[in-house]
């Protein structure tokens, strides 16, 4: 073996042979493979950077490490057989050519790699692989390269090119890399000379050659074997780490007594304590954790970026995008590799990894921020997770970062909580309100460790970004809980509720807490005023338990499904249903939405602290030591002189069940829809019809109805047609239908003419006994929602006589 330590380029290797022969033994050319997009984006961007004149680096070419191989002849001379590094060869003869077209050198190009027969650079793999290559060295196109859209189409396109070469592997990879380059290089110019300079060279390598070593075919085996790429991970390693040094140029960390560089201390934490941690969270039967890693830096990239920065949402829009590839060359091109990211990257790793592979818990409870739970979905999904879990995120990394040497779980806790209030609790209309908060994150930061005590003295309008009214909350709760111990648990066990999360002004409000925000000084009650308030806000918090559970709304214990109690309850106590553009809402569990019952206990604007207030009463009027069910019934069975809407509603849990949205549309108290989805394009019922309708087995009952019968309810899709009840009468001599529909000042009954023929009579009887009148062709006549039962029976009778007489 001959030690050739003297760096030479491309062309420098075929100034010491006649060619360059890919054995057939060797693999196909890979990096321009489909799944190599990675490697090859790393390595054209390498590649641009060490010709670009304006690098920084040009004085130091960029060497490309070992190629080994063997010198061997035959009658044409001299010739390279390539063992390892046949890739960046082929990538290195692709170039060549790309440059020499676009700066108008092909025929330079061709005298250096044309023997007047074939191609100096080759590959005996496959036949048609050395084909391809004599013919692209020959090749000079009639178009430049701006005119072309992609380089792969062009050479298809040419009459030398035969479609059996779509299927060889290496001609597809050399395509697809010609079209990579084209879009990394396709405004460049110049750089053919610049590739070609042997005084000052922009890519080198070490060539290594095998003498007399017999290349056997299990010495190429075993080679390609062990010659895997690099990893994403492992890209972004060895090049984060060069970045380092410009980025902490002189600062220094300890490991033990030793003192390193920021540079030396990464890398010596990422080769034994940070990857003892992330082996034990690798990937399900692998044995790398390379893309777990990679969504970490993924997601500490979005936590470090600046909140001042012009462009923080264009930034943070990039980072949620799903379909980007998380690699080296990404978060560099971003510009996010900055020292925050390492800073706050190596904080949360040391503080993380102390546990002999385990997460270290730096927080003795997950209430308020569960780190195992996080970090599961930042190695996981790192797009998948909301801004409020991001500030929640970004709180727990700051502190780290703010406090590196004092730790306290205590106070760690209680920043966690004031925080994970705020960030769960606020609404995320537009990513400015993401990026407000985490600028407010920093400005708190410094009172960290304090929380408590800042809040309780701070000027709440003066925090942005967060929902004032929480921020509001999150005061009034530190002035309890610094006032009287017996706050504190009391508030936590609340904020613990799996469907409040943290939000519970209605509860200091129920309490006739809020006095403490607009004068009154917690301070300054008694202790025996404390209990006092503290037995009434125990109280509703039980019965606030009795009707939430962490998934909402729930029905009382024993109540059958689809009774909707709680809804019909509070129907009786006042309005309390919530405006939802043209609808109003029931109300629906899910807190995102903006008709929930968490939206409803959060209250706001005056309105809806009155519609929240109806909950109130509805609690003052129970006993949280019995049962809820018996209560709930009876406050719904003795409800009086409700408006008849309500009244309807309170009555018939099947009209709530009908709104599969929980909305109805409320016109005027007279005419009020029921929504199968959210519009009136789409199936709907009305309101006093289908009560009516719900009825039917009271109606069957009734004496004085026989033989009226309930034939159906018809619901309707457009606006221009009313819903109806159906009903019959059959009698000895003739069948009348008809129906009942909503009108402008109540109900009225429509009897149908054209399906009762032969019964003028009977008609002339309605019009003249009961008031109907002809419209278009069908009697009607109007009737109020009380009296509707007596006209249906004075209806019955008159038809019954008739049905007895001849005519």
């Amino acid at each position: 073996m001959s030690d050739m330590n003297n760096a030479t380029t491309f062309v420098g290797l075929l100034d010491q042979c006649s060619r360059i022969e890919v054995p057939q033994i060797q693999r196909d050319y890979a990096q321009g493979r489909e799944t190599e997009a990675e490697v090859r984006l790393d390595f054209l961007n390498a590649l641009h950077t060490a010709l670009d004149p304006e690098s920084t680096h040009r004085a130091t070419p960029m060497n490309l490490d070992f190629i080994y191989g063997s010198m061997e002849e035959d009658a044409d001379g001299s010739y390279f057989l390539p063992l390892d590094g046949q890739q960046r060869l082929t990538t290195l003869l692709l170039l060549h050519w790309y440059l020499a077209w676009r700066d108008g050198e092909l025929s330079d190009f061709q005298e250096r790699l044309w023997n007047g027969r074939h191609s100096r650079f080759s590959y005996k793999v496959r036949p048609s692989s050395a084909e391809f290559f004599d013919d692209l060295v020959r090749f000079v196109p009639e178009v430049l390269p701006d005119g072309v859209l992609s380089i792969k189409k062009l050479l298809e396109d040419q009459h030398w090119f035969f479609l059996s070469w779509r299927l060889d592997p290496t001609i597809q990879s050399a395509l697809t890399m010609l079209d990579a380059i084209h879009g990394r290089f396709g405004t460049s110019t110049g750089l053919y000379v610049r590739l070609l300079d042997d005084k000052q060279p922009a890519i080198t390598f070490q060539l290594l050659q095998l003498e007399n070593f017999g290349l056997s075919d299990d010495l190429y085996i075993k080679m390609n074997a062990r010659g895997k790429p690099l990893t994403s991970f492992e890209t972004f390693k060895a090049r984060f780490e060069e970045d380092l040094k410009t980025l902490f140029p002189t600062e220094r960390r300890q490991i033990g007594e030793k003192s390193w560089s920021v540079r030396d201390f990464f890398a010596q934490r990422m080769d034994t304590q940070w990857t003892d941690f992330f082996w034990s969270y690798r990937s399900r039967g692998s044995k790398v954790f390379d893309a777990e890693v990679m969504n970490l830096l993924w997601t500490v990239a979005q936590l470090s970026l600046d909140p001042e920065s012009k462009t923080f949402a264009k930034d943070t829009s990039a980072l949620q995008n799903k379909q980007v590839t998380v690699n080296y060359s990404t978060l560099r091109d971003g510009g996010w590799l900055t020292r925050d990211f390492a800073i706050q990257l190596m904080a949360l790793l040391d503080a993380w990894s102390t546990g002999e592979g385990k997460l270290t818990r730096q927080m003795g409870r997950k209430r308020y921020f569960d780190e195992e739970a996080l970090f599961q979905k930042a190695i996981k999904s790192p797009a998948a997770l909301n801004y409020a879990e991001l500030l929640q995120f970004n709180a727990f990394v700051l502190y780290l970062t703010q406090w590196p040497t004092a730790v306290t779980a205590d106070e760690l806790q209680e920043w966690m909580r004031v925080v994970s209030n705020l960030a769960v609790n606020t609404s995320y209309d537009h990513v400015d309100v993401f990026q407000r908060c985490m600028a407010s994150l920093r400005k708190l930061l410094p009172e960290s460790r304090q929380i408590l005590v800042h809040f309780a003295e701070m000027d709440a309008t003066r925090l942005g970004g967060f929902s004032p009214q929480q921020v509001q909350e999150e005061v009034l709760k530190a002035k309890l809980m610094l006032a009287d111990s017996g706050w504190r648990n009391r508030i936590e066990q609340a904020e613990g509720h799996g469907y409040f999360e943290g939000q519970i002004e209605f509860l200091l409000d129920f309490s006739s807490l809020l006095e403490v925000m607009i004068g009154s000084s917690a301070d300054a009650w008694s202790e025996l005023e404390h209990k006092e308030k503290q037995a009434v806000f125990d109280d509703f918090f039980a019965k606030a338990t009795l009707t939430f559970d962490k998934d909402g709304l729930t029905e009382p214990i024993g109540a059958a499904r689809s009774l909707y109690l709680w809804q019909r309850a509070l129907l009786v106590v006042g309005d309390y249903l919530m405006p939802i553009g043209s609808n109003q809402s029931f109300g629906t569990n899910n807190a995102d939405n903006p008709d929930s019952w968490k939206r409803f206990l959060r209250g706001g604007k005056a309105d809806a602290v009155g519609r929240r207030l109806h909950l109130k009463s509805l609690w003052e009027r129970l006993d949280g030591a019995v049962p809820i069910l018996p209560q709930l019934e009876h406050i719904i069975e003795s409800a009086i002189d409700l408006v008849p809407w309500r009244d309807e509603i309170v009555k018939h849990s099947q009209v709530i069940d009908y709104c599969l949205e929980r909305k109805i549309r409320k016109v005027n108290d007279n005419k009020v829809y029921l929504l199968k989805r959210l519009q009136m394009n789409g199936a709907h019922a009305e309101l006093f019809s289908y009560a009516l309708y719900q009825d039917k087995t009271t109606i069957s009952l009734d004496e004085q109805l026989k033989p009226l019968e309930i034939v159906g309810y018809n619901t309707v899709s457009e606006s221009s047609i009313e819903p109806q009840v159906r009903l019959s009468f059959v009698g000895a001599k003739f069948r009348v239908n008809f129906a009942i529909e909503s009108c402008h000042a109540g109900l009225r009954i429509v009897v149908d003419r054209s399906t009762s023929p032969g019964i003028t009579e009977v008609e002339v009887s309605l019009m003249s006994e009961m008031g109907f009148y002809e419209e278009q062709k069908n009697l009607v006549r109007p009737v109020g929602y009380g009296s509707i039962v007596q006209i249906l029976r004075r209806l019955v009778s008159v038809l019954s006589k008739k049905s007895e007489t001849e005519f």
